[in-house]
Formats: structure tokens, C-alpha cells, sequence
């Protein structure tokens, strides 16, 4: 799997595991697998993004097949926690010599302990998997398949194809096993077949994460994302929209080689930030292979994300929050060089300076980002002046969000247009607050005491 340039800054800032303000994550959304296996391997899943498109192709289209013909798979969480219990139980299998299958087996039938429940248990639910999965080949068998799906229901039939399998499909499952043949299965299933059986397991887990992002598309309204191969720096979105929002705004952008730095300005609350989570969660969803909260996406595929969007003083290490700033950006260009083509979102970039140091280190900043092809950058700032230093750039686009006051309120659309914003609505809200009102009267016993004293 090709390598994706992404930290856990950027995780925690586009809230892929940790919870937003409204109590969900990213990854409530696909929390829906039915196995513990299925969920931890989703956890792997959104932990390793990748690069590589054959595998983010492969990975949406069994998605996206599922999507389209819901998968009913009758797996019982119990009973494949319970396989893997049995599977790696720290007993000997049972004895399979003449002698001590006689032996053991009459004193089976007339007493039983915990190793002979686990036994006779795991194996009993092992044939009910093969079973199972044998099933759901045949319901796939002869259709229209993405090429990762396909190559599933092969391995399975690899080892439905086995004579020792192949009698565990036709046995009829109302009939108890006998000591002799637990000792034949226990033998066939820890030690012969053993990898088979784990594998078929893993497969399980492996349909259970591609149900539940089915699942998680249908139910949130997300698209499919399509790769581009044959262009760079590419992302067109239609209908994007932050899915840890109710009601969302959805809004349109394209980034691509001839306007590849975004330059994002409006007032406070107008919805640059998030809009920008959305954005950052979309590309990375879209490096998992999984669906997308959008109406349609296009993108090429990136070798990492990096955002910055709630970076935060670094006490431990005496960093002030402008100085972790200056190091966030030293990072991020460190990464643009060693690996390129990147997708960067920096939010309201060195906001933790006086005015005259931001403005000169976000100009600076800017032009030089601008210098710089082979990469998407999207720069929220306040510093709404800097833009007229930068129209003469031709790559860089300019957008903003709105906002106006309506009967004495602030009234936000939460619409992408083009432009550069001119409102400054900060100190309006600031002083419909009442804050001044306050602390006039706060001071004013301040006064009488002065009063007094002259």
C-alpha cells in the first residue's frame, strides 16, 4: 500500500476518531459493523490511508457493490468471537489414535469439562460459518462482481473445493458429532486447515466493514468518489457538506493546476472553518476508499493530507502559540519537499501574532505556497488586506463567506462564493453582547470609592 503523508494533528483537527462539539466523529458514522472483528478492522482501515488508487478502486467499488445490493450475511457475533476463542485455545487437540479416541471418547460420553465445551462448541460454530459463507458464494456466483469481490468468493471456493470442507457443507446439521469425528474436526480446523479457517474469518470482517460504509452511505447521503489518473492537484466537489452538522450548507469548489491555492476570508462564525473539516474529511475519506459527504467528488490522489486547523499552544515544550505556528508551517513545507503533491489546509493562518507580524508572515507565507504546483492549498485568514498583494498571482482563487446584519442581527448564509469578503462583523457582535454595558456598571462602585476618598 503506497504511503499517505497524514499525522495526528490533522486527525484530531478534521475529529476522524476523537468527538466534535456535537458528540460525533467521523468514525460514528461507519461504526455500524456486526462483529468486533469488523470494527477493529475498520479502526485499521481509517488509520492507514493510502496513496496507492488500485487499492482505494478496489476498496469503493466493493463498497459501492454493496451499496447497490445490500449484503444480508447471517454471521452471529457470539459465535465468531467464540471461533476465535476456540481457534487459539491453549489445548491439545484431541488425540486422533485408535486407542485413545476409544478411551477418551467413553469417558466423553459420560462426563464433560470446559475443554470439551469449547471443543465441541467451536467446532459446531465453525461448520455453521462454513456454511454460512458457502451461501453466500452461491448468491454471488454467476454476477457482475468488482474484481476485489470476485477474488473473495475464489478463496472461498478454494476451500469449499477441499473433500474435508465439502462434507461440512452437505452434513446435516441436526445430526450430533461423535467423540471420533470431534477429534477428526478439532485436528482439521486447529491444525490442517487452520490459516484456512482464519482467513475465511478475516473475509467475514472484511464484508462486515464494506456493509457497514453501505450502510453509512445510504444512510448520511454520501457519494462515491472517482479518481483522476491523469491530472494533478485535482479536486471537484459538488454538494459538500460537513456530515457532523445538522442541516449543512452544502457548497461546490474546484481546485486544480491553474488555481491551486485557495485564499478563504470572511467574518467569524460565516462557516470558513467548517467548511474547511469538511473539506479536509472528504479528501480523507476519499484515501480510504470510503464513501464521501458529497453529492459527487472527483479527485487525484494525494500523498498526504496535512491540516491546520486547532492548533494550540505547545506548553510542554514553552512553545507559544504563534511559535507553534511558525513550526506547524516548517513542518508542513519540510513534508511538501520530501514527499509533493499534498493537500493542505492551514485556517486562519498565524492567528496567534500581533496584526503586522501576521500580515507580513501570512504574505510571505502565501507567496511562497503560490510558487508551488504540485500541491492543493486551501488559507483562511481575517487579514482580509493581504488579498490585494496576491491578485496578481494567477494560480491563486479567492473565496468567501458571507455574512450580513439583518434587524440588528448577524445573518450567516454559509454559502462558497467568489471574491473577497469585506464585513467585519467582529466588534458588532462583540458590543450586542452587552459587554460594555457590563462593565460600566461594574465600575461603577469603582466610582463611588473614588468619590469618597476626594
Amino acid at each position: 500500500m503506497a504511503f499517505f503523508e497524514i499525522d495526528r494533528q490533522t486527525i484530531n483537527d478534521l475529529e476522524v476518531f476523537n468527538e466534535a462539539a456535537s458528540g460525533i466523529s467521523i468514525f460514528t458514522f461507519f461504526d455500524i459493523a456486526k462483529t468486533i472483528g469488523g470494527k477493529k478492522k475498520l479502526i485499521q482501515m481509517m488509520e492507514t490511508p493510502s496513496a496507492d488508487i488500485n487499492v482505494l478502486t478496489s476498496r469503493r467499488d466493493s463498497i459501492k457493490y454493496f451499496y447497490k445490493n445490500p449484503l444480508n450475511l447471517d454471521v452471529n457475533k457470539r459465535s465468531l468471537d467464540f471461533i476465535e476463542h476456540y481457534l487459539a485455545f491453549n489445548t491439545q487437540a484431541l488425540a486422533t489414535n485408535f486407542i485413545d479416541v476409544i478411551a477418551k471418547g467413553i469417558r466423553y460420553k459420560f462426563s464433560s469439562n470446559n475443554d470439551q465445551y469449547v471443543i465441541s462448541e467451536g467446532i459446531s460454530d465453525v461448520f455453521k460459518l462454513v456454511k454460512t459463507l458457502y451461501g453466500f458464494c452461491n448468491e454471488l456466483t454467476n454476477k457482475e462482481l468488482p474484481a476485489h469481490i470476485s477474488t473473495i468468493i475464489n478463496t472461498l471456493n478454494e476451500l469449499f473445493s477441499k473433500k474435508e470442507i465439502e462434507k461440512i457443507i452437505h452434513y446435516n446439521p441436526g445430526k450430533e458429532l461423535n467423540y471420533i469425528q470431534l477429534c477428526y474436526y478439532d485436528k482439521l480446523f486447529r491444525k490442517t486447515e487452520l490459516q484456512s479457517i482464519r482467513s475465511a474469518i478475516n473475509i467475514v470482517y472484511e464484508l462486515d466493514v464494506y456493509t457497514a460504509a453501505a450502510k453509512a452511505a445510504s444512510n448520511n447521503g454520501f457519494c462515491f468518489p472517482e479518481y483522476c489518473t491523469e491530472r494533478q492537484s485535482y479536486v471537484k466537489i459538488n454538494g459538500l457538506f460537513h456530515p457532523c452538522i445538522k442541516g449543512a450548507v452544502k457548497n461546490d469548489i474546484l481546485i486544480d493546476q491553474e488555481q491551486n491555492l485557495v485564499f478563504l476570508t470572511g467574518a467569524n462564525m460565516a462557516g470558513k472553518s467548517s467548511f474547511l473539516r469538511g473539506l479536509g474529511v472528504a479528501v480523507y475519506l476519499a484515501h480510504i476508499g470510503f464513501p464521501v459527504p458529497a453529492g459527487d467528488m472527483q479527485t487525484s490522489v494525494f500523498n498526504g493530507l496535512i491540516t491546520t486547523i486547532n492548533l494550540s499552544d505547545n506548553i510542554g515544550n514553552g512553545y507559544s502559540h504563534y511559535y507553534s505556528e511558525v513550526k506547524r508551517v516548517k513542518e508542513t513545507a519540510l513534508k511538501i519537499l520530501e514527499h509533493g503533491n499534498l493537500f493542505i489546509i492551514f485556517d486562519e493562518l498565524f492567528r496567534g501574532t500581533n496584526v503586522k507580524d501576521a500580515y507580513d508572515s501570512s504574505l510571505a507565507t502565501i507567496k511562497a505556497l503560490a510558487n508551488i504546483r504540485n500541491s492543493a492549498f486551501l488559507i483562511s485568514t481575517h487579514i482580509v488586506e493581504i488579498a490585494s498583494e496576491l491578485t496578481n498571482i494567477p494560480n491563486i482563487s479567492f473565496h468567501y463567506f458571507a455574512s450580513k446584519i439583518e434587524d440588528g442581527k448577524p445573518v450567516f448564509k454559509y454559502r462558497l462564493l467568489k471574491g473577497v469578503s469585506e464585513e467585519t462583523l467582529g466588534f458588532f457582535i462583540f458590543k450586542n453582547e452587552g459587554i460594555l454595558e457590563i462593565l460600566e456598571k461594574a465600575a461603577e462602585p469603582s466610582q463611588d470609592i473614588r468619590n469618597k476618598i476626594t
